[in-house]
């Protein structure tokens, strides 16, 4: 075989590189998502008007476990007679072909309330880069952690100046952190902490 022809072997055989994230994208439907998270009646409505549907994850899925472990750790430690959890709402879209869902959340304890909005890529190989993060927030990350077990990038505030923090995680397939976690892949995470109301 000539050398020609063996590069042109070598090249049909070869593994196609995967193609790179659609970070923006996926950055850019979550923050229109998230951004009323002071309001989660509100962005339950935004969810609709944004084309995301309604779901309720299968009890042993990723989703379903992530959720059942939520509760029971809220259980335990809102044990005050004003703490309560409120119950999660979980929506899902195709966005740029990632298959996303999102999932709303609100604590009360001691005077305080803390709203939820976390977005997770399920299984995802792919990551999104804290330079991905910095880019599309405009400013540096507070904090950012690069472990083979675990990434994590810290913006506080998060990416509206009303949110308390935004979040970039990525947790690898095979990563021990999915004892934890229940899941591989993506989540992006906003939160809001503010008052309850008297």
């Amino acid at each position: 075989m000539t050398l020609a022809l063996l590069f042109l072997a070598q090249a049909a055989t070869a593994t196609p590189a995967p193609a790179p994230y659609p970070a923006a994208s996926v950055l850019d439907a979550f923050g229109d998502a998230c951004r009323n998270i002071q309001d989660i009646a509100q962005v339950e409505t935004d969810l609709v008007d944004q084309g995301w549907a309604a779901e309720i994850p299968p009890a042993d899925s990723p989703l379903g476990k992530l959720l059942a472990i939520g509760r029971a750790q809220a259980e335990q430690v809102l044990d005050g007679p004003d703490d309560r959890m409120s119950d999660t709402s979980v929506f899902t879209k195709t966005v740029s072909g990632e298959r996303l869902d999102i999932i709303l959340s609100q604590v009360e304890s001691e005077g305080t309330m803390v709203n939820g909005c976390r977005l997770y890529d399920v299984d995802e190989t792919r990551k999104i880069s804290p330079e991905d993060g910095a880019k599309w927030i405009d400013r540096a990350a507070n904090r950012s952690v690069e472990r083979e077990e675990i990434s994590l990038t810290n913006w506080s505030p998060g990416y509206d100046t009303s949110h308390d923090s935004f979040e970039i995680f990525y947790v690898p397939e095979g990563s021990p952190v999915i004892a934890l976690t229940q899941f591989h892949g993506i989540a992006l995470k906003a939160d809001f902490v503010g008052e309850t109301e008297k």
